[in-house]
């Protein structure tokens, strides 16, 4: 999967976050570092799911019933995924509230000021 369709599968609400994750916790250093390592094609770690129809406390607003069938739960990336939605989505992803970003990472280039 590339970045655009994880990111698809969040907006599309069938990538979660189980509770079970710790917060979000990455600081703007980390996100510049995701970027700078995506800028010269380094490797960024993997992405590891699960897909299950007996899923744990899901993170958000989101309570799983068995209309929804198997859920995907990211178990390793979500830093690094919830760091991509931010700053390419410009809001926080739907597995998230607000209260839950202490690090609100989005805006992280500064606009440059031509004379």
């Amino acid at each position: 999967m590339n970045i655009r369709q994880i990111l698809e599968k969040v907006d599309d609400g069938q990538l979660f976050v189980p509770a079970f994750q710790r917060e979000y916790v990455w600081k703007r250093q980390n996100a510049k570092e995701l970027f700078d390592s995506l800028i010269k094609k380094y490797p960024t770690g993997t992405m590891l799911t699960w897909e299950t129809r007996q899923p744990p406390e899901l993170k958000g607003a989101i309570t799983y019933n068995d209309n929804m069938g198997a859920v995907k739960l990211i178990l390793d990336g979500q830093q690094r995924i919830t760091t991509l939605y931010m700053i390419m989505r410009g809001k926080i992803p739907p597995y998230y509230v607000e209260r839950d970003i202490n690090n609100n990472v989005m805006n992280l280039c500064t606009p440059v000021k031509y004379l």
